[in-house]
């Protein structure tokens, strides 16, 4: 029997999923610079509209730039949760005394910040994550994560206003000049 203790597991699973969180905001944000040219300026789109300048006559056209931050959604995206289904035995219960190295019945691990570290002995349980079971496979772990959208950011909401309100009627063309 191969036995991985309990709170192993759950922490390596725990640490899977905050890392998994922490790749979909490092792909948002690399998805935001998409929107900015290698001198971080904003990339823009120029609109040729029909003048509603006073005096203009039918044939005159104002050149509008529109940033293009603000003319896409900017929905972020989140883990909203994880299910992890997976099939072991349950092994035998043993005490941090049984792991550690110098046999003083503390894990080796450095006391917190805030200095708490238990000196009580924990119990733990084995689990065999290679048993044998008649309706999966073996070592068969089952996932499910659920993602959400989310309103953006309050700083991405305040580039995509400021954004918005640069864009505007920067030229109005006439033919012939």
């Amino acid at each position: 029997m191969t036995a991985t203790p309990l709170e192993g597991l759950i922490e390596a699973m725990a640490g899977a999923v905050v890392e998994a969180q922490a790749r979909i905001e490092q792909a948002q944000v690399a998805h935001l610079s998409d929107y900015f040219d290698e001198n971080n300026r904003p990339k823009s789109v120029v609109i040729r509209m029909p003048s509603m300048q006073s005096g203009s006559s039918d044939d005159d056209e104002d050149l509008y730039r529109a940033p293009l931050l603000p003319l896409v959604p900017t929905t972020s995206l989140r883990i909203k949760d994880v299910e992890i289904c997976f099939d072991a035995e349950l092994g035998a219960f043993f005490e941090d005394k049984d792991k550690d190295k110098d046999g003083d019945g503390i894990p080796d691990i450095e006391q917190g910040r805030w200095g708490f570290l238990s000196k009580a002995r924990k119990r733990s349980v084995a689990l065999d994550t290679e048993a044998r079971r008649s309706d999966c496979a073996k070592n068969t772990v089952h996932v499910k994560l659920r993602v959400e959208g989310v309103e953006p950011t309050d700083g991405v909401a305040r580039l995509t206003n400021h954004l918005a309100m640069t864009q505007g009627v920067f030229q109005t063309f006439r033919p012939g000049d």
